[in-house]
C-alpha cells in the first residue's frame, strides 16, 4: 500500500508544477490589465491615470517587467508564504483568501454530506429492491437538468422575494452582534438555499452511483453463500453488500467534493455568498492578476489533496490495493 500511496502523491506533485505554469500564464492571456480596469469603470472604483501614472503604477506593481521575472516573483513570494497583493482589493491575497475559503467549504462540505446521505439511504434501498423508484428518479431528474444557478435564482424569487422566508444575499445578517446559537441560526438560515441548490444538482448522480453499484453487488457468489449459510439479512446487507458497494461510491464522492468548490462559484455569486467562487468571480472582472493567482491556486491545492484523501481512503477499504 505505502508504494501505491507514493505513486499517487508522485503525481499529485507533478501535476501541482504543472497547474503553477498555467495558473501563471492564464489570467495574463485574458485581454486587458488591472491598470487599465482602473479607468475603464469596470472594476470597483473608476478613475482618470493619463499614461505615465499608469507607467507608473505599472512599474510599482511589477507588470512591466517581462513574464519570465515575474514567474520567478511569483514563486519566491509563494515559497515565503506571500502571493501577492490585490489591485483591487488593496488587500494582500493570502488574508483574503483566509477569510473567504470558510464559507465556501461550509456550502459544499454541507450541501455534499446531505445528497450523500440522501442517495446513500434511498439509493442502497433501491437497489437491494427490483422495483424503480420512480417517486425519487422523476423528482431527481428535473432537478439534475436545471443549471444551479437557474434553479438558485427560481428559488430567490420565490422564496427570497416573494414569500421572505430567507435573506436576498451574504453569508450572514449585517451589523450583527449575534453569539452562540443565535448566531449558528443565521448562519444556517443564509447558507439554507445556496446549500439546497448545490445538494439538489448533485443528489442524482449520487443516487445512480449507490442504486447500481449495490445492484451489482447483492447477487455476488458471496452474497449468495452467505444467504445459503443463513446469515442475519441485517448482517449481508452491512458487511457483504454496501461496504463493497461502497468503493466506487467512496470516488465518486471524493471527486465530486475536489470539483465542488469550483462548482460553487456561480451559485455564491447569485446569492452574493461571500465565498471564494465570488472572490473569483469578481478577480476575473477586474483581471486581478495576483488575486486570480491565489484562487486558482487555492482550487488546485484543494482537489489535489482530496484526490491524494480518496485514494488513501479507497487503499483502507480495498484490501487488493495492499498488494499493488
Amino acid at each position: 500500500m505505502v508504494r501505491y500511496l507514493c505513486k499517487r502523491l508522485a503525481g499529485c506533485v507533478a501535476v501541482f508544477l504543472a497547474a503553477l505554469c498555467l495558473n501563471f500564464l492564464l489570467p495574463r492571456l485574458v485581454p486587458g490589465n488591472p491598470i487599465q480596469d482602473l479607468t475603464s469603470g469596470v472594476g470597483s472604483v473608476a478613475v482618470a491615470l493619463d499614461p505615465e501614472a499608469m507607467a507608473v503604477i505599472s512599474r510599482y506593481y511589477g507588470l512591466d517587467r517581462p513574464l519570465l521575472d515575474q514567474f520567478r516573483s511569483s514563486l519566491a513570494g509563494m515559497l515565503r508564504g506571500d502571493l501577492g497583493y490585490s489591485i483591487q482589493y488593496r488587500a494582500a491575497v493570502s488574508g483574503l483568501l483566509r477569510e473567504r475559503f470558510p464559507w465556501t467549504l461550509l456550502l459544499t462540505l454541507t450541501s455534499l454530506v446531505l445528497s450523500f446521505t440522501v442517495a446513500l439511504l434511498l439509493g442502497a434501498r433501491g437497489g437491494l429492491r427490483d422495483r424503480t423508484q420512480w417517486s425519487v428518479l422523476a423528482p431527481a431528474v428535473v432537478l439534475e437538468s436545471i443549471p444551479p444557478f437557474v434553479l438558485g435564482s427560481l428559488l430567490l424569487v420565490f422564496l427570497g422575494v416573494h414569500a421572505g422566508l430567507f435573506p436576498l444575499g451574504g453569508g450572514s445578517t449585517p451589523f450583527s452582534a449575534f453569539t452562540g446559537a443565535r448566531k449558528l441560526l443565521d448562519l444556517a438560515h443564509h447558507a439554507a438555499l445556496p446549500v439546497l441548490v448545490l445538494a439538489a444538482s448533485s443528489f442524482f448522480s449520487f443516487y445512480l452511483v449507490v442504486r447500481s453499484s449495490t445492484a451489482m453487488v447483492r447477487n455476488e457468489p458471496y452474497v449468495v453463500m452467505a444467504h445459503v449459510k443463513g446469515l442475519p439479512e441485517r448482517t449481508i446487507r452491512t458487511r457483504y453488500v454496501l461496504r463493497t458497494a461502497l468503493l466506487p461510491v467512496v470516488t465518486f464522492f471524493g471527486m465530486r467534493l475536489a470539483y465542488s468548490a469550483g462548482g460553487a462559484i456561480l451559485v455564491e455569486v447569485v446569492f452574493g455568498y461571500p465565498g471564494i467562487g465570488r472572490l473569483t468571480y469578481e478577480a476575473v472582472l477586474g483581471h486581478d492578476y495576483a488575486l486570480l493567482q491565489g484562487c486558482f491556486l487555492t482550487f488546485t491545492l484543494w482537489v489535489l489533496i482530496v484526490n491524494f484523501l480518496t485514494d488513501c481512503l479507497y487503499a483502507i477499504l480495498d484490501p487488493r490495493v495492499k498488494e499493488v
